[in-house]
C-alpha cells in the first residue's frame, strides 16, 4: 500500500517545527549530553533476547535469553513501546545508529510473536506504548513494516478492548482497577488515542483514525474549554492519576493535529495552564503520591510527610509532550518554561536507569530532609519513559519557523537547517546555568529572524551582534527577534539573566519556598546543617545581603545555625547524590532542627 505523506494528513497550522528529528541537531558537551551518552550505553547494553524472551515464552516460540526483572519479570509489556520509542528517537536526535538498528531488531523479533489474528496479548495499557514505539520506528527508523504491524493489529484490538471506559474519580484514579496481580484491561484508556492519531497522521489506513477517535476524553477535556474567572478554582475533578490527566492532553493535541479543530488547542493550552498553576512544584514537577490536587493548600501539605512528591520521570514525559505540542502550534515562548524547569530539574535532576533495571520514579520534596532512591522494582514504567525524555532532549532546543529560527534551550550544540533555498548552521557555546552567558555563532548568509527565548524568570537578558547591542526589547516570556541580514560567521552574545529566586509552593503555603537559580531547584545538604530561615514577608529580604553567591551555581546562606548544625549552601538538586540526605523545600518562619 502507497502510504499518504503526513503533510497531506496534518490540519492544524504549523507555526515552529521542532528540528530534533531531523538528525541535524546535536548536544555537543556538558551533563545533558553526558545523560544521552550513558542512556546509549545502558539500554544499547540491553540482550534483545532477554527483552523478548516473555513474548517468545507466551507464543509458544522458542525463547533464547533470560526472563528480565521486576514489572518485566513475565514480559516486558509495561514498557517494551517506549524502549522501542525512544531507541529510535535515539538514533535520529543523537545520531547514535545502533539505536535505530536496535529499535528495528525488537520490532522485528516481537512481530514474529503475533499471529495473524493481530494478538498482541497486552492490555491496552501496554499495547498503548507499544502503538509509540511501532510509530517511531517507521517515522524516525523508516522501518515499514513497523506501520504494517500497528495496522495489523488495530483490528485485534478494536474487538478486544472493553468500551465501558470508566470515568476516571477519587475512588478509581485512573479509569481501571488495579488488581493484586494484573492491571484492568482498559487503565489510562484515556491516553490511547494519541499514538493512534500519531499513526494515522504517518500513513496508517483509515481505520486507524477512525479507533483513535474512539479514546478521546471529552469528559474530561472539555471541562478545560475556558479557563474560570480570576480567584476561582478550576472546574475539574480532583484526586486523579495526576501523570495520565496530563498525558492525555497529549492525545488531545494530536487530535488537534488531525482534525485542526481549534477547541483542542484551546483545551490543551488551558490544562497546561492549570498544571502549572495549581499543581507544579518548583521543579515543575506535580502528582503528589501521583495524584491531582484540589487548590486548597493540598500540595504544599503534602510536603509534611510524602515521600513520593511526584512521579517525576512520566511526570516529565507528559509535560514535555504537551509544552512541545503549544510550541509547535502557537509559537509562543512561554510554553518553554515548563520544559526548562524539568530538563534541569525534572529529568536532569534524577539519578540515570542503571544496568538491571534501577530506576528513578519518584523526586522527594520533603520538609526536613529528603532522599534520591530507585524504585523498589526493576523496569517499571519510568524505565520506558527516561529512555524517551532523554532521547528527546536534542528536539527541544531549536524550531524552525517560516521567517527563520527559534532558540528555545541555551545548550552547547549544533544545528542545521534550510531556509529559503539557503543552508544556515548555528554553533552554541555556553557553560549556562554555571555561567549567565551564551556564544551563538552562525554559518551561511542570508535574511532571517533568529529568535532567542526570553525565559519569565530573567532579569537582564540582553544580546549583542557582533559586539553591538541589540536595540529590540522582548519582556519576559516571549521572543526577542534579531530580523536581519546575516553574514557567515556573525556572533551573538547573550546574557540569560539568571538569579536567585523564591518559589512558595502554593498560595496558601507563602513562607514554604523553594529556592532557584533560574531554573535550576537549589538543595541544601540536610546532614548536620542547619535549615534556612528569613525573616518574613521575605518579600521584604535583600536576597544579595542574604546570600553570598559562591562559584557556579552555589549560595551560601548568612547568619549563623549552631555548633553541630552550621547552615549549609545552596547547590543544584542535580548534584545531590543518590542516598544522600537533602532539603528542598524550608519554612522560612518555622526553621525547627527537630
Amino acid at each position: 500500500m502507497s502510504r499518504v505523506e503526513r503533510s497531506d494528513r496534518v490540519r492544524a497550522q504549523v507555526v515552529l517545527r521542532p528540528l530534533g528529528h531531523t538528525g541535524r541537531v546535536r548536544i555537543e558537551s556538558g551533563p545533558l549530553a553526558e545523560r544521552i551518552a550513558d542512556a546509549a550505553d545502558t539500554y544499547l547494553d540491553m540482550d534483545p533476547d532477554d527483552v523478548l524472551h516473555g513474548f517468545r515464552t507466551a507464543a509458544g516460540r522458542a525463547a533464547p535469553g533470560a526472563p528480565l526483572t521486576g514489572w518485566s519479570a513475565v514480559t516486558s509489556e509495561p514498557t517494551f513501546g517506549q524502549w522501542v520509542s525512544g531507541l529510535a528517537r535515539l538514533g535520529v536526535t543523537a545520531g547514535v545508529t545502533a539505536a535505530s538498528e536496535r529499535a528495528i531488531e525488537l520490532v522485528d523479533g516481537f512481530a514474529e510473536t503475533v499471529g495473524p489474528d493481530g494478538d498482541v496479548r497486552m492490555s491496552l495499557y501496554g499495547y498503548e506504548k507499544l502503538i509509540c514505539g511501532l510509530v517511531d520506528t517507521f517515522t524516525l527508523a523508516g522501518h515499514e513494516p513497523a506501520l504494517a504491524l500497528l495496522e495489523r493489529t488495530v483490528p485485534w484490538a478494536d474487538r478486544t478492548f472493553d468500551r465501558a471506559r470508566p470515568t476516571p474519580s477519587a475512588h478509581d484514579f485512573a479509569g481501571g482497577r488495579i488488581g493484586p496481580t494484573s492491571h484492568a484491561r482498559t487503565l489510562e484508556w484515556y491516553t490511547l488515542a494519541e499514538n493512534l492519531h500519531r499513526a494515522w497522521l504517518a500513513g496508517a489506513d483509515e481505520r486507524v483514525g477512525e479507533f483513535a477517535r474512539e479514546w478521546h476524553y471529552d469528559a474530561y477535556w472539555d471541562r478545560f474549554l475556558t479557563e474560570p474567572q480570576p480567584g476561582r478554582a478550576w472546574p475539574v475533578p480532583t484526586w486523579l492519576h495526576a501523570y495520565s490527566h496530563l498525558n492525555t492532553f497529549a492525545s488531545a493535541a494530536a487530535a488537534y493535529e488531525a482534525t485542526g479543530e481549534d477547541r483542542y488547542l484551546e483545551i490543551v493550552r488551558n490544562a497546561h495552564t492549570y498544571f502549572t498553576t495549581t499543581q507544579t512544584f518548583a521543579t515543575g514537577g506535580y502528582g503528589p503520591s501521583e495524584f491531582t490536587l484540589p487548590e486548597d493548600g493540598a500540595l504544599g501539605r503534602s510536603l509534611e510527610w510524602r515521600t513520593d512528591s511526584a512521579e517525576i520521570v512520566c511526570g516529565s514525559w507528559a509535560a514535555f509532550k504537551v509544552s512541545t505540542a503549544l510550541l509547535t502550534y502557537t509559537g509562543e515562548a512561554r510554553y518553554g518554561d515548563w520544559v526548562e524547569q524539568l530538563v534541569y530539574s525534572g529529568i536532569g535532576a534524577v539519578t540515570p536507569v542503571r544496568p538491571g533495571g534501577r530506576t528513578p520514579y519518584y523526586q522527594d520534596y520533603r520538609l526536613g530532609v529528603a532522599t534520591k532512591l530507585p524504585h523498589w522494582d526493576d523496569w517499571p514504567c519510568c524505565s520506558g519513559t527516561y529512555l524517551q525524555c532523554v532521547s528527546e532532549l536534542p528536539n527541544f532546543l531549536y524550531y524552525a519557523a517560516d521567517d527563520g529560527l527559534a532558540v528555545l534551550l541555551y545548550v552547547p550544540s549544533t544545528v542545521s537547517w534550510e531556509h529559503d533555498g539557503r543552508e544556515f548552521g548555528l554553533t552554541l557555546q555556553t557553560s549556562y546555568p554555571r555561567t549567565d552567558d551564551a556564544r551563538l555563532t552562525l554559518r551561511g548568509s542570508g535574511h532571517l529572524a533568529l529568535r532567542l527565548r526570553v525565559p519569565s524568570w530573567s532579569d537582564g537578558f540582553a544580546a549583542a551582534v557582533n559586539g553591538e547591542p541589540v536595540p529590540a526589547v522582548a519582556k519576559e516570556g516571549d521572543w526577542l527577534v534579531i530580523d536581519r541580514d546575516w553574514r557567515d560567521g556573525d556572533v551573538i552574545d547573550v546574557t540569560i539573566g539568571a538569579g536567585l529566586r523564591v518559589l512558595p509552593v502554593d498560595a496558601r503555603h507563602p513562607n514554604r519556598v523553594a529556592f532557584a537559580h533560574g531554573p535550576v531547584v537549589l538543595a541544601q545538604k540536610a546532614d548536620w546543617t542547619m535549615p534556612i530561615s528569613l525573616p518574613t514577608p521575605w518579600e521584604m529580604v535583600d536576597l544579595d545581603q542574604a546570600f553570598e553567591p559562591g562559584e557556579g551555581v552555589r549560595y551560601t546562606p548568612s547568619g549563623v545555625g549552631t555548633a553541630r548544625l552550621p547552615l549549609g549552601d545552596l547547590r543544584p538538586l542535580s548534584e545531590i547524590a543518590e542516598r544522600t540526605p537533602y532539603r528542598v523545600y524550608f519554612d522560612l518562619d518555622d526553621p525547627r532542627i527537630v
